[in-house]
């Protein structure tokens, strides 16, 4: 009983948060264009009637969050979230799975598509759609955080959402480290619409393609995406701020507050992950150069901005991927599964997992090679403690076992294998754009598969263990 009193209080500020920041500006652009939308409507006065309720009967109400509270309330916030997102696209005509797809896709920030004829939708649904990834970019539960003061244990809640983001980069008061990210990530997105609108974009399209930016979304008003500028400086600003959110948000935060760069030069992971970064453009721009017959100067541009791209796992595309070859493409979608750095809005493995194991791995080939060594792998020029290098096993190992679970299904499903690996990886990575079948949309698949792709998008968000410990019977027996 108390769990489920926790639960309907931290719906409260979050069904808030999704009414105010995603509902309500569709539904007052949809107004003003003489196009009212009656379920935005509905889910604007519901969620503030449910607000209201939980604020006068729960808010003065103190409780105190354990990890079993953080990893249900986290997961069934997304959820039911989910669920109710989709229901503006259920009623312009979708079906149940198409409806239920696009929005957890929308708000994992994954980037994935049934919508053939974009530009056929409504501005208002599209401006709605661009902010699902705005809002879940940022994540509900650390909104929810910032809203509440003094939740006692909300640090638990807090890494059951995702990790890296209660690092001691941030603040040690729980809020201020909301704040501060939530502050941050406001501040991009604004600087990232004059930009935009600066190198061409119309308001409207900087509006809504940087809400897809800064989240590493890869949503957009058209179907042919970022293609549909054919900019190259509009391409250049979304490289940039694709490679930002992809950096730790810790490190945005200090450097910023103390006016110097050296807390990146001193982040191994940072390092780490702009080494992947330029290692992948360079074998992307050679190959395409090489192998596929590309001019150097279209083998520098779509190396760089579809490897960017997919390795920080937004999404955005300049064209179908199926048509750089075979090479490029399957390349930079092994190469996502490494992901962003810990505490960004990025998806995969994280870097610093990688990293880690790649470290305790190099130390152990060095304790065969020289069995009398003292030698200990290490992070920041800190020693890995066991318990750690414990925890990224177990992470890649459940990891990939969760990715060949869902990719079967989907074979399973009668879809090829080279499709089925590709939009496995796209949802459990939360990278958007998929190869062989599903290169243009996953229109094509069966209402079972968008279902299964869509609880991949929500277990890749959650990494992993955040949904795993839900299955283990003696989580609802203790």
């Amino acid at each position: 009983m108390n769990t489920t009193l926790k639960l309907l209080r931290f719906l409260g500020p979050t069904v808030l948060f999704f009414s105010t920041f995603v509902a309500l500006p569709a539904l007052v652009f949809g107004a003003i264009n003489n196009n009212l939308d009656q379920i935005l409507l509905n889910i604007c006065v519901g969620s503030l009637f449910y607000s209201l309720l939980i604020m006068f009967t729960l808010r003065r109400k103190k409780f105190s969050y354990t990890p079993r509270d953080g990893f249900l309330i986290t997961f069934v916030c997304w959820v039911f979230i989910s669920l109710i997102a989709s229901l503006p696209f259920y009623y312009q005509g979708l079906s149940f799975s198409d409806s239920f797809f696009e929005a957890v896709s929308g708000l994992t920030t994954t980037g994935s598509t049934v919508l053939q004829n974009i530009e056929s939708y409504p501005d208002y649904l599209l401006l709605y759609r661009q902010l699902l990834q705005w809002a879940g970019g940022v994540g509900l539960v650390i909104v929810v955080l910032a809203i509440i003061p003094a939740v006692s244990g909300g640090m638990k809640v807090l890494q059951a959402e995702t990790s890296g983001f209660a690092d001691k980069s941030f603040s040690p008061r729980l809020r201020e480290t909301a704040r501060s990210l939530l502050g941050f990530y406001f501040l991009l997105t604004v600087v990232c619409v004059f930009a935009y609108w600066a190198a061409g974009m119309t308001l409207f399209e900087a509006a809504t393609h940087s809400f897809s930016t800064v989240s590493i979304g890869g949503f957009s008003i058209y179907t042919d995406n970022f293609g549909h500028f054919n900019n190259q400086a509009i391409e250049s600003i979304a490289t940039i701020f694709m490679l930002l959110s992809a950096m730790n948000f810790g490190l945005h935060f200090l450097s910023l507050s103390k006016g110097t760069i050296k807390y990146y030069l001193q982040n191994d992971e940072f390092k780490f992950f702009l080494v992947v970064v330029l290692f992948a453009v360079l074998v992307s721009v050679i190959t395409l150069n090489v192998k596929e017959g590309m001019s150097f100067y279209d083998s520098l541009r779509f190396g760089i901005f579809q490897t960017v791209s997919i390795v920080t796992t937004t999404g955005f595309t300049l064209e179908p991927l199926n048509n750089l070859g075979t090479v490029v493409p399957l390349f930079i979608f092994i190469i996502a599964f490494i992901g962003a750095c810990s505490g960004s809005v990025g998806g995969g493995m994280k870097a610093w997992r990688v990293l880690m194991l790649l470290r305790v791995g190099f130390t152990n080939i060095t304790k065969l090679m020289h069995p009398n060594a003292v030698a200990h792998a290490k992070m920041n020029n800190e020693k890995i403690q066991p318990s750690q290098i414990e925890a990224v096993f177990s992470f890649i190992a459940i990891y990939i076992t969760f990715f060949l679970i869902f990719m079967f299904v989907l074979i399973f499903q009668n879809v090829d294998f080279y499709s089925s690996f590709a939009g496995t990886a796209a949802a459990i990575n939360n990278l958007g754009p998929g190869l062989g079948e599903l290169s243009e949309n996953y229109s094509s698949l069966s209402n079972f598969s968008k279902i299964t792709l869509a609880s991949a998008m929500i277990v890749g968000r959650l990494e992993l263990f955040g949904v795993l410990i839900l299955l283990v019977p003696a989580y609802w027996r203790s």
